[in-house]
């Protein structure tokens, strides 16, 4: 056995022989002729971090300490600058990767971030970088001056083990949420000014998805926002590498796609089914999905606000099937402008129940909610 299959069998199987043999070609011709073979060999597996141990991603732990590791590419970011507190200017870029055991984030800083712009989803890479407790208390690697990064060819596919979530499983701080679901509801994106002195302006959209357990808002940042003007109600949609946070208006959890994050359309099957709730049962102080006939048609009015906003509102009556029950429904903003006769099948998504005209339960359509004509 010569020396280069020596150095080669104590990397393990992080790449194959085939590609350790091209590294070694490689660095000869960059060293112009001034290292023979094997010791451009020993220059490779160094690189590929030779007798180091290869831990698996589950078994990192956010100590701080030196790993190195083989992974799948799942998602690629932008590369983002910064300043420091110094006044320099850093940059940084985000993957997030995975093995057979689970995925982690992987932080790239200043020179290594540019190796983003190199890296697709599905590369194999080999990481050296150190362990540490990363956003909501997940451990995420950092990858700076003294670590690593190496595209690989490995001895074998590695099956990336990816967690899918329910909506009803979702909660606040969570990362690398993976989540399939129907397209129920979708917005204009809007651009804004960045609060970060660049004035630099951003985009931002969102839409409401629903699977078998429930629904949520997903929020869409920038770039992330172009695959809302493909998408149909109705359509089904794969997320991966989001993250959730509370929502500030109503605390319920939400979903962020940055850019990190990824959306596309899917062929799988969702079965979503909203929640109705009958007009007999509706509480006060609650959001609620109600089915209904229009009863009754106010004119449309123009309202202005204390603070100087005006906005257009019209006052309808839902009655249910029996008729005994009837509810007025206030529509705002463009809701407003839906066209109802006396006798349409509604239905009202996520309306607020409030007390109204002497107290009795009256129905508010905003910005949050849907209003549909059901044609049978």
């Amino acid at each position: 056995m010569d020396e280069v299959t020596n150095i080669y069998e104590r990397l393990g199987e992080r790449i194959t022989f085939d590609d350790f043999k091209a590294k070694i070609e490689e660095k000869v011709r960059t060293m112009g002729g001034l290292c023979d073979e094997e010791t451009a060999a020993l220059l490779v597996a160094q690189e590929l971090g030779v007798d180091a141990p290869i831990t698996k991603i589950k078994d990192i732990a956010p100590d701080n300490s030196d790993v190195c590791f083989t992974c799948k590419v799942i998602s690629v970011s932008d590369v983002r600058e910064f300043s420091r507190s110094d006044g320099s200017t850093g940059r940084v870029a985000n993957i997030t990767v995975g093995d057979e055991t689970g995925t982690m984030r992987v932080s790239l800083w200043d020179e290594l971030a540019s190796a983003v712009d190199e890296l697709e989803t599905g590369q194999h890479l080999q990481i050296g970088g150190y362990a540490k407790e990363g956003y909501a208390g997940v451990t995420e690697v950092s990858v700076g001056r003294t670590g690593t990064i190496e595209t690989i060819e490995p001895t074998q596919e590695i099956a990336v083990q990816v967690t899918q979530h329910s909506i009803a499983d979702l909660s606040a701080g969570m990362v690398d949420v993976n989540v399939v679901g129907q397209v129920l509801k979708i917005s204009d994106v809007r651009t804004f000014v960045r609060r970060d002195g660049s004035e630099s302006t951003g985009r931002v959209g969102d839409i409401v998805i629903g699977d078998e357990t429930g629904k949520t808002k997903v929020v869409l940042w920038d770039d992330r926002t172009e695959v809302m003007e493909s998408l149909n109600i109705g359509d089904c949609v794969e997320i991966g590498c989001g993250y959730t946070r509370e929502n500030h208006y109503d605390g319920k959890t939400e979903i962020q796609i940055g850019d990190n994050g990824n959306i596309t359309k899917s062929d799988e099957t969702v079965d979503y089914t909203e929640n109705v709730t009958p007009l007999s049962d509706i509480g006060l102080d609650e959001t609620c999905t109600i089915v209904g006939y229009v009863t009754g048609l106010e004119e449309t009015k123009e309202i202005t606000h204390a603070d100087g906003r005006t906005s257009q509102v019209m006052n309808i009556h839902v009655s249910d099937e029996t008729g005994a029950t009837r509810v007025r429904a206030a529509l705002w903003g463009e809701h407003a402008d839906v066209h109802l006769d006396i006798g349409d099948k509604i239905r009202i998504v996520d309306c607020y129940a409030k007390s109204g005209w002497h107290n009795a339960i009256e129905l508010s359509a905003g910005w949050k909610s849907l209003v549909q004509v059901i044609r049978d």
